[in-house]
């Protein structure tokens, strides 16, 4: 005869109970993560974002002032540590810099369980463009000091790793430090040694569809902030690949190589192999069907008027758009941090093109005509 329980269950009925929640627990994935803690200190940086009015500020100092009023606010600290050492345009440029790496590192060290891993694998597309610009680096001679100026260590490899690399003397030692990444998998499926490639655009491009692909493969769509961060990775990807489409058609280039990424929400890569050969009228039939066309569709119709840099930057401003609806939808979960991500690189970048702008004499006309805000 089984024994009951205070409650009057008995003690067989309470051990099946239990056995049958472990099995599902075991089986049933849980999210693990800080979503409450982390998105309410993204909210709080977020205040801190320059106003998009600020840019208008901005556009008519001179670059000592922009220096000074950067200084005063959410860049103060780097401003004081570099300000002995650099000063004008590379101070503004290695200030906001440092800035971004150390704000997205203290996103990942905020987060926990699940959401820091995704946090970290998407963050370690700075780890991509960081490779690409010390293999850039070494094959056309920048200096030490160059390369450095462009690394940004928010990814997995920090400072020290990256120096490491550029300190390298060859490609060779360079990828021999990457074993194991896909950075060395994308070289060996070349089937040549660094030293005999003379054109490294197909290894940035393998590169690129390696880390999409692992990045996604990475979150499989097993919770509900999974599978959120998964439908915005792919957007992203429809994105990227709408930008290198619309290049590659308006300079009516071929290539032998794949240049587009799997993985797209709206978009697969044999649509956009199609699309690529077909003229205007044709081409603009084709994109209406797409959620992404009302964004574009001005500036896609005066291509010939504004030029494809105007395009490229409202496609930039799409991606803005859709981090923002992602985030607004689902305020608890890990867009909101995505969506700060995105519009805090978007700041930095703007403020580098207004110092190097003021730097080479443009226009405040011209300058304004390359932001994204």
């Amino acid at each position: 005869m089984a024994l009951s329980s205070p409650q009057g269950l008995s003690v067989d009925w309470m051990d099946k109970a239990k056995a049958r929640y472990r099995w599902v627990r075991q089986r049933l994935p849980l999210e693990s993560g800080n979503y409450p803690y982390v998105t309410a200190r993204v909210k709080a940086k977020r205040a801190l974002l320059l106003p998009k009015e600020t840019y208008d500020r901005l556009l008519v100092m001179e670059i000592p002032e922009i220096a000074r009023f950067l200084g005063e606010r959410e860049y103060k600290t780097e401003m004081v540590a570099l300000g002995a050492r650099v000063s004008g345009v590379d101070l503004i440029e290695d200030a906001v810099t440092r800035n971004l790496a150390k704000v997205y590192n203290q996103i990942y060290e905020f987060s926990e369980g699940s959401l820091r891993s995704m946090v970290g694998r998407y963050l370690d597309r700075y780890d991509l463009e960081n490779v690409k610009a010390i293999v850039r680096s070494k094959v056309y001679g920048a200096s030490k000091e160059e390369v450095l100026d462009d690394l940004v260590p928010a990814g997995s490899f920090g400072q020290d790793f990256l120096e490491t690399l550029v300190d390298l003397a060859s490609l060779e030692e360079v990828f021999k430090a990457l074993e194991g990444t896909i950075y060395a998998t994308a070289l060996v499926a070349l089937r040549k040694p660094a030293s005999e490639i003379g054109n490294w655009a197909e290894w940035e491009d393998r590169v690129s569809r390696l880390y999409y692909a692992e990045l996604l493969a990475s979150i499989p769509p097993s919770t509900e902030a999974n599978r959120l961060m998964r439908q915005f990775v792919r957007r992203e990807i429809d994105l990227v690949n709408l930008k290198t489409l619309l290049r590659v058609w308006d300079a009516k280039a071929t290539f032998e190589r794949e240049i587009f990424l799997d993985g797209g929400d709206e978009l697969d890569v044999e649509t956009l192999h199609e699309l690529v050969g077909l003229d205007k009228p044709a081409l603009l039939k084709r994109l209406a069907d797409y959620s992404f066309y009302e964004d574009i569709a001005s500036d896609l119709d005066r291509l010939e008027e504004t030029g494809i840099g105007a395009l490229m930057r409202r496609v930039e401003k799409v991606h803005l758009l859709e981090a923002a609806r992602y985030a607004h939808l689902h305020p608890l979960s890990i867009l909101p941090i995505l969506d700060f991500i995105v519009l805090k690189d978007r700041e930095v970048q703007n403020i580098r093109i207004i110092a190097r702008g003021k730097e080479s004499g443009l226009s405040t006309d011209v300058i304004r005509g390359l932001l994204v805000v």
